[in-house]
């Protein structure tokens, strides 16, 4: 057979270029076969010539005689005129010079036998040459139902007497005045300097953002669910809760500062009821996604969540191993800042403490190894993981089977319960002391699990059962971004976000204060709390004394009768001295 020429250049017209070099995968095809089944070429140069090897150009050929290469599609005749569309375009015109929107269009045309979407009027509209609408005052709407307007919130316009008898669904937040109270919260937003206004002090303002983290709602913008009940503007303080406007505007006046001063004021208080012992902390970073659209602020992080990166906030959070309560918090790490971010909670600790934190627990891409000599440096004692490299894997298979020796872990499943380990001292730059390092096999992993640390009198037993102790941190950070909704963001301001996990820290505290005085949910998460004595009605009345709350009875309240958590407060400041009296009814 006589090879046929490739390409006569000299013939070339102009476009030829879109034939001899396709740009999409379906006419490289196209043109791969046209030249080795109609020009004639062989495999071995029509195949090289569109990218193909002769094997996958073959392939090819059997995919086409089959029938399975559909390289041109039949136009699918369809009507050219849309009936119903036209049918109303006289009566949408005549409605649209009477100023009315394409809502309005939409719901007066339906009333009138003629059903179209909002996109086909909106359509229609554009055909006729019609600008969209300039947006109107609610006086200039036509008469509609419409939701309910609230007041605006001004605390000079409270009138306790609007409180004399009411019903709400705020029942489960007067179990937290109690502790509030006790914990001195209004001394911590005098002491951080919050701002505020006339209308809405700075105490009104933190108040009606926690009792939206404490009643779990999803975004500052659901407080429009909740803006008509009198439950929640009383626990504030106010005639009414504050709007979605007022509140998102008052988390950008927050600053860092004043975060770190109400973070001060609750390290120093939680002790005293009895939920940071400080013997042992547990320490991460969780990447915080932000839905919106302007995140040139933010910077790309792995979220586990969706496994990939993306924009988001990273936060650095440490948690009391022991009260699992939540002890401190950063949302504005920068990548360049945060393998010493641990410094920072550690200089943060001495500062309010007085003492250095005794133990550390994180992960391995917590820090870094120069990190790791300042913490050994300064006498902090830490465990932590080595990443497994291809030589410690090797090193660890070469060792006789002699050097490993058993033992026995408690509070671990019991499929991985049975363990066996190799200690040895390591060193590693720019460490000036060597490290105590375990490997581990048996944890359910694939490859041992290498576990390094400064504490050289712990037994091995309880190095490994102390760092499965660090999972809570993570399963604690499922529980905020689960029920608090840690994870949605409203603003790609770090500092709005930063605000906004303080209040969660306050929260979570709140809840972990609440299940430690209920016999049987002293390890309950903050979801069931709230499931089972949280989110309940009740009836309320007020008088010149008193603000007696009576809660409707549910399954689970006489455990919360017995743990005492109903007894009368002492006065309320911003309730002008009147004191809460919670019952059961």
């Amino acid at each position: 057979m006589a090879t046929m020429s490739i390409v006569n250049s000299t013939h070339q017209r102009p476009g030829a270029d879109f034939f001899l070099e396709p740009a999409t995968p379906a006419q490289r095809q196209y043109e791969a076969l046209r030249a080795y089944l109609v020009e004639g070429q062989p495999a071995e140069i029509a195949g090289p010539r569109f990218g193909y090897t002769p094997g996958t150009l073959y392939s090819l050929c059997r995919e086409l005689r089959a029938g399975r290469l559909p390289f041109f599609d039949r136009p699918k005749p369809g009507p050219k005129r849309a009936p119903k569309r036209d049918a109303a375009r006289a009566r949408a015109v005549e409605l649209r010079k009477q100023n009315h929107s394409v809502y309005d269009i939409q719901t007066i045309l339906k009333a009138e036998g003629q059903s179209l979407s909002h996109t086909a009027v909106d359509r229609l509209l554009k055909e006729e040459g019609f600008a969209k609408l300039p947006r109107r005052r609610d006086d200039e709407r036509p008469p509609t139902p419409r939701p309910a307007r609230a007041d605006v919130a001004d605390i000079r316009e409270l009138d306790w007497k609007r409180f004399a008898q009411f019903e709400t669904q705020a029942a489960g937040l007067f179990l937290f005045l109690p502790a509030i109270l006790d914990w001195e919260l209004p001394d911590w937003v005098r002491k951080a300097n919050l701002p505020g206004s006339k209308m809405i002090p700075p105490l009104q303002s933190i108040l009606s953002l926690l009792s939206l983290k404490l009643t779990g709602k999803d975004r500052i913008s659901h407080v429009m669910d909740v803006c008509l009940d009198p439950g929640f503007a009383l626990f504030t303080g106010l005639n009414v809760i504050p709007k979605t406007t007022a509140l998102s505007t008052y988390s950008y006046r927050v600053t860092r500062d004043m975060t770190m001063s109400l973070l001060r004021s609750y390290v120093e208080t939680l002790p005293k009821a009895g939920l940071l012992p400080g013997n042992s902390f547990n320490l991460d970073f969780h990447a915080i996604p932000y839905r919106g659209t302007d995140d040139q602020l933010l910077e790309k992080h792995y979220i586990s969540q969706r496994s990939r990166r993306e924009r988001a906030v990273m936060v650095f959070l440490v948690q009391d191993d022991e009260s699992r309560a939540l002890c401190y918090a950063n949302a504005t790490v920068r990548k360049d800042e945060a393998a010493d971010e641990i410094l920072r909670f550690v200089d943060f600790w001495e500062g309010t403490r007085g003492q250095l934190p005794p133990h550390l627990v994180f992960d391995s891409q917590l820090t870094t190894y120069a990190t790791l000599d300042k913490l050994d440096q300064r006498g902090i004692r830490f465990v932590t993981l080595r990443r497994r490299g291809a030589n410690l894997l090797r090193q660890l298979r070469e060792l006789p089977k002699s050097q490993w020796k058993q033992i026995k872990l408690q509070g671990v499943s019991r499929l991985y319960s049975r363990v066996r380990y190799v200690e040895s001292q390591v060193s590693l730059r720019p460490l000036r002391n060597p490290l105590r390092q375990l490997a581990v096999d048996g944890l359910g992993r694939d490859e041992p699990t290498f576990f390094l640390t400064n504490d050289l009198d712990a037994k091995p037993t309880e190095l490994v059962e102390r760092y499965a102790h660090r999972m809570i941190i993570e399963n604690n950070i499922a529980e905020n971004v689960g029920f608090f909704h840690l994870d949605a963001l409203s603003s790609a301001v770090a500092i709005q976000v930063d605000l906004d996990v303080m209040l969660t820290l306050i929260a979570n505290a709140l809840y972990r204060h609440l299940a430690q005085r209920i016999v049987g949910f002293e390890n309950a998460h903050p979801k069931q709390l709230f499931r089972r004595f949280v989110d309940s009605t009740a009836r309320v009345s007020v008088n010149d004394h008193t603000v007696r709350v009576r809660i409707a009875r549910r399954t689970h309240h006489p455990l919360l009768l017995a743990s005492g958590a109903l007894q009368p407060t002492p006065a309320i400041p911003w309730w002008d001295g009147r004191q809460l009296q919670l019952e059961i009814r």
